[in-house]
């Protein structure tokens, strides 16, 4: 059996503006904070790789907005970095982050630009207003009284997807697959049980024809052979700190 991992979200941007729910992003609009007596543009961000979450952090589900001040060199690197404001949990894991960054060589060097990564968990909220999308799957069969009859043979098999326009237009839940096996554990038939929409159906459909099962009691292709994949539909928001 395989579950998803609740997903974590990082986010950067310049001190005064939005927290965005989508890739590493920063504003071009938003002044940059200068050493006294330097002249010239902020330098373009190139490359932001991010330290990983905090494992005790990550845990005790401490989440939040670290502001930073760091120095960029001649370079285009992060020569310094300093926190100034956030959980202090975060504050190694937001210096190792943008130790890493690279900018376009300023112009004018070293140049101190104020940062925020924001650190959190999505939550569960309506699918028309989500962010994202999270599916959980589970590789076992049940029978028709919810009872586990059977497991699929391998722990990497394919996810089904979770279209950005079937989450928009609300279908999120659990939706119910009934399968019919061969003697050697194939989907030989597949129908579906609960539906959550039609092309979310037929996604679903395509991608558990590609598992391979094995019964736990019993031998496959004996009667009944009418099993049960339930395959959860999650939307998440990302939370604005």
């Amino acid at each position: 059996m395989r579950l998803c991992r609740p997903s974590l979200f990082l986010t950067i941007a310049l001190l005064a503006t939005s927290n965005q729910p989508s890739a590493p992003a920063e504003s071009d609009t938003t002044p940059q904070k200068q050493d006294s007596g330097q002249q010239g543009t902020r330098p373009k961000l190139l490359n932001s790789p991010f330290a990983p979450y905090p494992e005790e952090a990550r845990k005790k589900q401490i989440e939040g907005k670290v502001t930073l001040s760091i120095v960029v060199d001649a370079k285009g690197r992060v020569s310094d970095a300093t926190p100034l404001s956030g959980p202090p949990e975060l504050f190694q894991a937001a210096i190792d982050s943008v130790r890493q960054w690279q900018y376009e060589p300023p112009t004018h060097a070293p140049v101190t630009i104020p940062v925020e990564i924001s650190y959190g968990f999505p939550k569960e909220c309506p699918a028309p207003i989500s962010d994202q999308g999270e599916v959980e799957v589970s590789g076992r069969l049940l029978n028709k009284d919810g009872k586990v009859v059977g497991m699929s043979e391998s722990d990497d098999y394919a996810t089904p997807p979770y279209p950005v326009e079937d989450r928009k237009a609300g279908a999120s839940g659990t939706m119910v697959l009934s399968v019919v096996l061969d003697t050697e554990g194939r989907v030989n038939e597949i129908h579906v049980v609960k539906s959550l929409s039609p092309h979310l159906d037929e996604a679903a459909v395509k991608t558990v024809r590609t598992w391979k099962f094995k019964l736990i009691n019993g031998k496959l292709g004996d009667p009944p052979n009418d099993f049960q994949v339930r395959i959860i539909y999650r939307a998440a928001c990302i939370p604005q700190f």
